[in-house]
Formats: C-alpha cells, structure tokens, sequence
C-alpha cells in the first residue's frame, strides 16, 4: 500500500492515502479475495486501514497485530473458501515491525507468530483441506514455519526481495514470492489430492531418471550411427568399453524408471504444480475500469501537489542554460538525452504534481531531502535532469569556475537513487553513463 514504514504528518502522507485508496479500488476490481497486511501496510495508522477496509470487497488478514489495550486482534486472523469442493483456509501473518513492541503513535503489538500460529492451525484442522499463508516475515522465518507445521501448504511471502521466486518445496510446503510493484502475476496452478502431499514435478525421480535415458540413448545414438561399434571401434578399445558401459547404465535406468512407476501406482497419489510468472507489459491493453481509478487517483494527486506548490527556487542552482555557456557542445548532446526531457514525461502522464515521482525528473531536489515539496516550486530552468542533477549546484563554480570545482565523475550510487531495480531492472552504469551526454 506505502513505499514506506513510517511518514511523519504532512503533505507526504496525504498523498501515500490519496495512492493507496487507488489501489484498494484497483484490487476491488481485479477480484482480490484476501490481502495479507504487513507493517508498511500500517504506515498510514490502523484506523486509516481500517477506513480502507470498509471499502474493500476482500478481506484483510493478519493473525498477530492485536489492539494493544484489550490484546484482540484488529484484523480477520484467517479466512476459509472453498473452491473446486476445496477447503482452503487463508492466514495472514504480518511482519517487517519488532514483534512484541509497542509500534509508535500506534496503539497496537505486532505479536512473533510462535505466540498464536499453533492455536490458529489447531483450530483450522478440521475446517480446511488446503492451508494457505499470506507472510510478510522474513525468508528464514517462513522457512521456519514451513519445517514446524508441514499442514501449511503454501506460504505466498512479500516485502524481502524484488524479483520473482519459483516455488521452492521445504518440508511439504510451497514457498513463493512474485516481483514487487505489479510487474508479474504468480500464476500456480495446482492438482489438489486429498492426502495433502506434494511431488515437486520440477524434481521428480522418475523425470530425472528419464532425462538421464534421453541423454544416454543420444550418447549411443550417435556411437552406433558409424556402424557396428564392435566393428568401428576395434582399434580403440576405450571407445568400445565406453560403449558398453552406456549400455549397462541404460538398462539399470530403465529398470530403475519401471520400479519408480510400480512404487507409484502402489502409494496414493500426491498433489502436483506448475507455477508461471506473467509479464503484465505496458502494450496490453487498458482496461476502463482501470483506467478510470488511476485518472482519479493522479488527478487527487495533482489537486492535492497544486495546494503545496509556491513560486520559488534554488539559490545555489543556475540550471543546464547557464552551463552551455561555457559548456555548448555538451549541452547540445544532453538536450537529445531522456535526461532533457524527464519532466516532460510527467506532464504527459499527469504526474508533474506528484512528489513521489518529481525528484528523479527535476534539478535540485533528490529523493533522499526530507523536503521533497520543494520540487513542485522550482523555476523552469530546474524541470529537467540537467548537469547540476550529477555535476552538484553550478552558482559558485558559474562565478568563479577555477577555485569552485564540481564533481567531473559521478559514481553509481548518485545514478542509483533514481535508476533502482524498482524502476530500472536493466541500468547498467558503465553502459548508460555514455547515453547522458
């Protein structure tokens, strides 16, 4: 719901409200069922996600935050659907917060899972045929999870990395997590059997063993298609005894496969996966629904940036025009860059009012100054990402060039403000250092 765990009260969290009511409007439509909550999902205070909730068509789920007064919990602990004559129950655990400390401002505990998880399963034995776990704990806490109650049989983890993560079978249960931002949609599907086990097809014995015949009958294959090896290799008796011995392996992993199908037919079967991760790609086409929130949501944004914004500017920066000065033939080369132009992309997507997005398209203001407002108040000459945006403020070294030095090498760090894995997964710095000038 927020990029981050804690706002101070102000304009930045007025707009991180004004984003996440978008995207409960979004789920709405999107035909969400069941949300986890984790502890940046409270950046904006429980009674706010509370409003939220009343709005929502799914249920929010957390187990272990409790209203530290009465010791209650303040969300639906678990839910349970069923689906395809499935009983699937749904927990949600929330992590990301010191558990069993008082949050700040907030009059409510983040209880450790060990506290309630064991009562919650007991309670679901008989009611659930499938268990599910939305987790924002960390990877090692899960995986702990996942070795103590093998009746768990899916944990969907968020908030630790921000790649995509195949599944990965610990004890008997899935472990998964889908990139961040709403990049890919983790597609499982899922032969449910009632015995509650499950084959990880990806690293079945029997695939394994088949793969392994493939291989040996290639190697044969292309022994034998000189001749008769007996006859072709007579002179070169390592080539034959090579020979022979793939045979040997053949037959023994053709025996082996035959066990593996026998064993199998005499056990009961076992449940099976295939998961996939689907690109959501900017050319797929919009949806009106859709579309109509995100027009509402940015024009809320905007509304909210216009009251925040003043004439004003930077005394210590002279913007990219002053540069040429002294600096044409570069400045000519910039003005082709997307650099130039990163403003105007804002304007063209109705987001030049909008804090979270102006210090990575402007001069003068870095997502790392506590006073990011000041991007909506800058003069023209700053609405770019122009030299001072990489070199530092250009006043003084405009007055006196050879006493007041600027940075001539900016590093990596400077570009990865911006050009974050969130939102640039392909930046390369010694690669794209060349496009900027």
């Amino acid at each position: 719901m927020f990029n981050k765990s804690k706002f101070s009260p102000g304009h930045h969290l007025d707009l991180a409200k004004i984003n996440a009511a978008g995207i409960v409007e979004a789920y709405n439509i999107l035909g969400y069922e069941a949300v986890g909550i984790s502890r940046i999902d409270l950046a904006g205070g429980v009674e706010f996600l509370k409003q939220l909730q009343k709005k929502s068509k799914f249920t929010w789920l957390s187990a272990n935050v409790i209203d530290l007064q009465n010791k209650k919990p303040l969300f639906t602990p678990f839910i349970i659907k069923k689906k395809a004559g499935v009983r699937i129950a749904i927990i949600g655990l929330s992590g990301s917060g010191a558990a069993n400390e008082p949050q700040e401002r907030e009059n409510y505990l983040i209880l450790p899972w060990q506290d309630l998880l064991p009562k919650i399963m007991k309670e679901i034995s008989k009611q659930a045929d499938l268990v599910i776990l939305l987790s924002s704990l960390s990877p090692m806490e899960n995986e702990l999870i996942s070795r103590e109650f093998p009746h768990i049989h899916i944990i969907i983890q968020a908030g630790m990395y921000s790649h995509n993560q195949n599944p990965v079978l610990t004890n008997n249960t899935l472990v998964c997590q889908v990139e961040k931002q709403g990049k890919y949609i983790g597609q499982l599907r899922i032969d449910w059997k009632s015995n509650g086990k499950w084959t990880d097809e990806t690293t079945d014995t029997a695939l394994m063993k088949r793969q392994e015949l493939d291989r040996l009958t290639w190697q044969i294959k292309k022994l034998e298609s000189q001749g008769d090896p007996q006859i072709v290799y007579k002179d070169t008796p390592a080539t034959l005894e090579a020979y022979y011995k793939l045979i040997e392996r053949m037959k023994t992993i053709e025996k082996e496969i035959n066990d593996l199908h026998q064993q199998l037919q005499q056990s009961p079967e076992s449940s099976t996966y295939n998961n996939t991760f689907l690109a959501i790609a900017p050319s797929l086409d919009d949806d009106p629904a859709m579309n109509e929130i995100i027009s509402k949501t940015r024009d809320k944004i905007n509304s909210l940036g216009r009251r925040g914004s003043s004439d004003g500017t930077l005394s210590d920066y002279v913007g990219s025009q002053a540069c040429m000065k002294c600096h044409n033939e570069i400045g000519e080369r910039w003005q082709r860059t997307h650099h130039a132009h990163a403003y105007e992309t804002l304007v063209e997507k109705k987001q030049q009012f909008n804090v979270q997005c102006l210090p990575c398209h402007v001069t003068g203001v870095s997502i790392l100054d506590k006073k990011q407002s000041a991007a909506l108040s800058l003069p023209d000459s700053l609405l770019n990402v122009g030299c001072e945006t990489c070199h530092g403020p250009g006043m003084a070294h405009s007055v006196n060039p050879e006493e007041a030095k600027l940075n001539d090498a900016p590093d990596a760090y400077l570009c990865l403000q911006c050009h974050s894995t969130e939102h640039d997964g392909a930046f390369h710095f010694e690669q794209d250092k060349k496009l900027v000038h």
